[in-house]
């Protein structure tokens, strides 16, 4: 993982997938932990992210929030995170770190700890308490970047206890922002995404999740349209095509890989749909450089 010291003392690098940790520049990273897209995902790493300027609104497992300077949102693994609006200054310090960092600190004084964090992920820091989690998490990646070092993997998993047990203690003595007041059309539109996010490998029809919603497809989709603009049947095809055009980039799966990966009943019929929906064939698109 190359790590980049920035003027401004922020951390920046390229966060692959398989990184364990990264810190950024969130006008770099927005591709990671806080994506703009409006589409729903789930988070294969966990993270925090402190907002240094501006202010960001986002939904996490289904409760919204809002994030301003001097803000810390905390994120676990399998999260669904959902971006709805950023300032064009918003920006911050953040790591992120594998699920088998999170399986390595049971603590048990912790538990309680970590499940109140869960329901209440966003709190206001002071300045001495993001200096702090900031100086941590910055000696955390930069250790992990001693390769040559032989315990280099030791120290950083005590580090990452270190920094849990800060930000559980922070908690302790402050007060979690209050999550952000949804009307019940909402609710509905954003419990259809988050239950796509979670579905739509196998699950393509909007009959399916007006059922899971106990209402009516037409009930659904005159809300949906409503809320968004877009038909409940476009958000989950979109969902889709957006996972493919994600692997067709990633370019190490070949076509007949991820149609089984997104449960196709074969790339023809995997290409079909693809075309369909963006005007070029999978081989055209990865092709393509888009």
């Amino acid at each position: 993982m190359k790590i980049v010291e920035s003027t401004d003392s922020r951390l920046s690098c390229d966060a692959g997938r398989n990184k364990l940790f990264y810190g950024f520049n969130i006008n770099i990273a927005r591709e990671n932990i806080f994506d703009c897209n409006e589409i729903p995902h789930q988070l294969s790493d966990g993270g925090v992210f402190i907002c240094r300027r501006g202010e960001s609104e986002f939904f996490l497992d289904l409760k919204s929030y809002k994030l301003k300077a001097g803000d810390m949102c905390v994120a676990f693994p399998f999260s669904i995170l959902q971006m709805i609006s950023a300032s064009d200054d918003f920006e911050g310090f953040g790591m992120g770190a594998g699920i088998e960092l999170f399986n390595d600190i049971q603590i048990p004084s912790l538990t309680d700890y970590y499940l109140y964090i869960k329901d209440n992920p966003c709190i206001s820091l002071s300045e001495t308490e993001q200096k702090m989690l900031t100086e941590l998490c910055r000696q955390m990646i930069l250790k992990y970047e001693c390769i040559e070092h032989p315990f280099r993997m030791e120290i950083v998993n005590s580090m990452f206890r270190i920094v849990y047990c800060e930000i559980a203690a922070i908690y302790k003595k402050g007060k979690p922002i209050v999550q952000g007041s949804v009307s019940r059309k909402d609710m509905i539109f954003r419990k259809f995404l988050f239950l796509i996010s979670k579905n739509y490998l196998h699950h393509r029809e909007v009959d399916y999740y007006a059922g899971e919603m106990c209402m009516t497809p037409r009930y659904l989709s005159s809300v949906v349209k409503e809320k968004s603009g877009a038909s409940a049947l476009g958000w989950i095809n979109g969902m889709v095509i957006r996972q493919a055009k994600s692997l067709l980039k990633a370019n190490c799966l070949s076509v007949q890989q991820i149609s089984d990966e997104l449960n196709f009943a074969n790339p023809s019929f995997f290409g079909q749909y693809f075309k369909k929906y963006t005007g070029m064939t999978p081989k055209k698109f990865r092709d393509s450089g888009r």
